[in-house]
C-alpha cells in the first residue's frame, strides 16, 4: 500500500521553510507575487508604527502611548554615570543620568496667599544624588504658584505646600532624566522634557539645572515656565499653540521646544505689554 498523504493544513517540520518557498499547486510566479503583498503590507504597518510612536511633546509635556498602566513607575535604576552638560546661566553642571530612586523630601509647609479658589496640598521631593536642596526648590515652587500671575489669578485654584508624609494630593518630583522617563512612562519623556502623570508632576532635572535654548540664560523664568507648564496640565489644561507672531507664548504652548514667531513667558496670566 503506497503511503498516505498528509492531511491538508497540517504543519510538519517544514512549516519555517515553507514561509520561504511555494507549497502546493500554485505557479511559483503566483506564490511570489502573492508574498510580495503580504511583506508590503506589513513593512507599511511597521513603518506607521514607528512614525506614531517616536512623536512625542514636551514641556515639555510627553504624547502618551497605549503601553502599560500610565501611572507604573518601573524598577528603579542604580547608575550614577554623569553626564557633564554647558549650564545656561551656570559655568557648568553634572547632570547624572540616572539615580538611585530614593529621594530627599522636602521638610517646607506654606500656605497660600490667596483664600479664593480650590486648596491644592503638594508636596516635593527631589532624588538623592542631584545638586538640589529640596527645601530650597520647594519654596520655588510655592513661590511661584502663590504669584499673582499664575494660576491663582484664576482664582479657581490655590497651592498648598506640604512637608512630605502629609496629606497631599499632588506630589513633585525633581528627578534625573532617566527617573522621568519612568515615572513619566507611557509618556516619551527620553531624558529631556517633563511630564506631569497622574497625581505626580515629574519635573526633569536637566532641564531643572540647565534650562533650555529658548530661554538663553534666563533660568529663573525658565523654571518658572516649567513649573506652570506641568502644574497646569495636573489642572487639566493641555497644550496650545503660538497666538500670532510678536506675541506672549502661552504658557501651555511648548516652549522648551521653541517659541516660533511667539515671545518667551513664563506665566499663565501675563499682560503683553
Amino acid at each position: 500500500m503506497p503511503p498516505a498523504a498528509p492531511a491538508p493544513g497540517c504543519l510538519g517540520s517544514g512549516a519555517m521553510s515553507g514561509l520561504l518557498r511555494p507549497v502546493g499547486p500554485a505557479p511559483v510566479q503566483t506564490y511570489w507575487a502573492r508574498r510580495a503583498l503580504v511583506f508590503g503590507a506589513v513593512a507599511s504597518v511597521l513603518a506607521i508604527a514607528v512614525v506614531l510612536i517616536s512623536h512625542g511633546t514636551s514641556s515639555g509635556s510627553a504624547q502618551p502611548i497605549p503601553r502599560g498602566d500610565a501611572s507604573s513607575a518601573g524598577s528603579p535604576t542604580t547608575s550614577m554615570k554623569p553626564a557633564k552638560l554647558q549650564a545656561k546661566g551656570l559655568d557648568e553642571a553634572m547632570v547624572p543620568e540616572s539615580g538611585p530612586g530614593t529621594y530627599q523630601a522636602a521638610k517646607q509647609a506654606i500656605q497660600p496667599t490667596t483664600s479664593y479658589g480650590t486648596r491644592i496640598r503638594y508636596d516635593v521631593r527631589v532624588e538623592d544624588g542631584l545638586p538640589i536642596e529640596p527645601d530650597e526648590a520647594a519654596v520655588l515652587i510655592q513661590g511661584v504658584l502663590d504669584d499673582k500671575r499664575s494660576w491663582r489669578a484664576t482664582r479657581r485654584w490655590r497651592f498648598e505646600l506640604t512637608p512630605v508624609g502629609e496629606s497631599a494630593s499632588l506630589h513633585a518630583y525633581i528627578v534625573t532624566p532617566n527617573t522621568t522617563d519612568r515615572l513619566c512612562a507611557p509618556y516619551l519623556t527620553r531624558g529631556e522634557v517633563s511630564c506631569q502623570n497622574g497625581n505626580r508632576v515629574v519635573l526633569n532635572a536637566k532641564r531643572w539645572l540647565l534650562g533650555a535654548d529658548s530661554y538663553g540664560s534666563d533660568l529663573t523664568n525658565y523654571r518658572r515656565y516649567l513649573v506652570n507648564h506641568e502644574f497646569g496640565h495636573a489642572l487639566g489644561k493641555h497644550h496650545v499653540d503660538c497666538p500670532g507672531p510678536g506675541r506672549l507664548a502661552p504658557v501651555m504652548m511648548q516652549q522648551t521646544k521653541g517659541l516660533g514667531a511667539c515671545r518667551r513667558n513664563p506665566w499663565p496670566q501675563a499682560s503683553q505689554d
